[in-house]
């Protein structure tokens, strides 16, 4: 995962995500974003950092899917997720993300692991906190 700064968006596999996301239908973008959260939870002893990041970004777009507010925890999140206005946001998806988000910040995950020795882990640790507690207060 090539990461330039901390957030749900600053790493090329979130980014990718993102752009998928963004050229599927509109009928689809709702299920990409479940399938995005679904397996960091169901697959939560073998999730990879691409995965882990591509959860991230689509709890992200939950967040703004549900508040109209784009993600402002670094200067590289784009302004708007073209799109997140068609994913039709549930108290399951919230939970869902919550519950995604929470995988990923335990100490042993992958993610946590990758972030442990690098000099913006704790900003990246936060930045995910923030996130989690926004979509927490959501539910």
């Amino acid at each position: 995962m090539a990461t330039w700064h901390f957030g749900p968006f600053a790493n090329d596999d979130a980014a990718e995500w993102r752009e998928q996301f963004e050229r599927a239908a509109p009928a689809e973008r709702t299920e990409a974003v479940w399938e995005a959260l679904r397996r960091a939870v169901l697959d939560s002893a073998l999730l990879t950092d691409a995965a882990a990041a591509q959860a991230i970004a689509a709890a992200a777009v939950v967040l703004q899917a549900h508040t109209s507010l784009p993600d402002a925890t670094t200067p590289h999140a784009p302004q708007s997720v073209a799109g997140a206005e068609y994913v039709n946001v549930t108290r399951d998806l919230l939970q869902l993300a919550a519950a995604a988000l929470e995988v990923i910040m335990k100490k042993d995950s992958s993610w946590s692991r990758r972030w442990a020795n690098d000099v913006e882990g704790d900003l990246a640790v936060e930045a995910l906190e923030r996130l989690h507690v926004a979509l927490s207060k959501q539910d």
